[in-house]
């Protein structure tokens, strides 16, 4: 016989550092094997894989113990920065790899791995948030998940 998780007073932290990193893993086995195959390049569809942050704030908001729609919001939107975190260190990762980069190029570099490591957190957070919601609005009033 199977129990369903208690319902927590606090945030599930579990739930928003677990479902990050397994939405993750796909997007960064497919840079590694293309970046190892030679083409390096392919961080920089980093913006598309953003997308992937709809589907950290569904997955979210299904498994998370929480009760208060406000808080399963929150959490997703915890998941969604995380999930921009994740994917921007490793843009800074691979972007290492494409090539040497001169002198005048290092700042500018420097200056887009930042922008892509907080605007991806940013958006992570908005596209996890806004799919969370959808979400909450099909479950019933006070359902665990």
């Amino acid at each position: 016989m199977t129990t369903s998780p208690t319902p927590s007073k606090g945030l599930d932290f579990r739930t928003i550092l677990v479902v990050p990193f397994v939405n993750f893993v796909p997007w960064l086995a497919a840079v590694l094997i293309v970046t190892w195959a030679g083409y390096p390049g392919v961080v920089c569809v980093t913006p598309l894989a953003w997308l992937i942050a709809g589907r950290v704030g569904i997955v979210c908001t299904r498994r998370t113990t929480s009760t208060l729609p406000s808080r399963r919001l929150l959490e997703a939107a915890l998941a969604g920065l995380v999930f921009g975190l994740l994917e921007g260190l490793l843009f800074i990762v691979v972007i290492q790899r494409v090539g040497s980069l001169l002198p005048g190029e290092q700042s500018s570099a420097a200056m887009l791995s930042l922008f892509m490591v907080v605007f991806g957190m940013l958006v992570g957070a908005g596209m996890s948030l806004f799919t969370a919601f959808l979400t909450n609005r099909r479950m019933p009033a006070g359902a665990p998940s």
